[in-house]
C-alpha cells in the first residue's frame, strides 16, 4: 500500500426504502447449461427487466432461481416464467408482492469489511428477516417483508447515520 494514497474510507450517506419491486422464484429448475438463458431471454422478449438474481444450487440436479421485477411488470413476468417452467420441466413459479428493499447507501462500502455483518446483526436484533441480499461499493440492499421495511430503515438509521 502506498502511504501517500491511503484507501478511501467507507462513508454511509443514507438509508433508503423501496416498495416498487416484487420477487419471483422459479422452483425446481433443472441445473443444466442454458436454462438461465432461456428464463431471462423469455423475460427480455416481454420487456421485463430483472434485478438481484439469486440462484440456489440444490442437490439432485435442481436449483431455485429468484429475482426482482418491477410490480407493474409482474403479471407479464409471471406468465413468461410459467411458460418457461413448463418447457423446461421445472416445478413451479412463486411470487411475492409484499416485499421492500432497504439499503445502506454511500461510497466505498465494500472497503468496510465488517459492514455487512453489522448491518445484518442490526436487522437480526430487531427480529427482521432478510429474504435476499445484494451489495456493491455504493450500497448494501436487503429485501425484507414490506411490513418490516420502515422498522428496518429506522434500525439502520439509528445504527449507521
Amino acid at each position: 500500500m502506498n502511504p501517500q494514497n491511503p484507501p478511501c474510507a467507507a462513508r454511509i450517506s443514507d438509508v433508503c426504502t423501496d416498495y416498487s419491486s416484487a420477487r419471483i422464484t422459479l422452483l425446481g429448475v433443472p441445473d443444466v447449461p442454458g436454462v438461465a438463458a432461456r428464463i431471462f431471454t423469455a423475460l427480455a422478449n416481454r420487456g421485463v427487466g430483472v434485478e438481484m438474481i439469486v440462484q440456489n444450487n440444490m442437490r439432485g440436479g435442481i436449483t431455485d432461481i429468484g429475482f426482482l421485477v418491477m410490480k407493474e411488470c409482474l403479471n407479464n413476468a409471471v406468465e413468461a416464467c410459467r411458460q418457461v417452467v413448463k418447457a423446461i420441466d421445472a416445478q413451479g413459479v412463486s411470487f411475492n408482492t409484499e416485499i421492500a428493499r432497504v439499503s445502506l447507501v454511500g461510497e466505498n462500502l465494500s472497503k468496510a469489511i465488517d459492514l455487512p455483518a453489522k448491518m445484518f446483526s442490526a436487522l437480526a436484533e430487531a427480529k427482521i428477516n432478510i429474504e435476499m441480499i445484494v451489495s456493491n461499493s455504493y450500497d448494501i440492499t436487503c429485501v425484507v417483508a414490506a411490513n418490516a421495511a420502515e422498522a428496518a430503515a429506522e434500525v439502520l438509521r439509528a445504527r449507521f447515520l
